[in-house]
């Protein structure tokens, strides 16, 4: 496999454990666990700022869209702490969280080095 195939397969798996975390963050208010749409909005509005920089590859947008994870790490952290019914949401998220940063730090360090 060359470096470039290797960098598309890297970028892709960091496309996709994106787009899962999306999702988990989304059914946050249907699980029953009291998460409510504004908790569930600011956790998710963040995470679509990259996405059109994770689609094209760019690799500043590897560089900086980690910055993009605090704050669905902030409540997924307080709902594994407080609330009891919400916990299993809240762990997959988490887990889905630390799963989209090691995947864009390996799609960003997959990548060439240009220039």
């Amino acid at each position: 496999m060359t470096s470039i195939e290797r960098a598309v397969r890297m970028r892709r798996l960091a496309i996709g454990v994106w787009t899962l975390l999306l999702v988990s963050i989304v059914v946050w208010p249907f699980t029953g666990g009291g998460i409510g749409p504004a908790t569930t909005a600011l956790a998710l509005l963040p995470l679509f700022l990259p996405l059109p920089g994770l689609v094209l590859g760019r690799r500043r947008t590897l560089q900086w869209s980690p910055l993009t994870l605090a704050p669905a790490l902030a409540l997924a952290l307080t709902e594994i702490l407080v609330n009891a019914p919400a916990r299993t949401i809240a762990i997959l998220t988490l887990a889905l969280i630390l799963a989209a940063f090691a995947s864009n730090i390996a799609a960003l360090r997959a990548r060439p080095r240009s220039g």
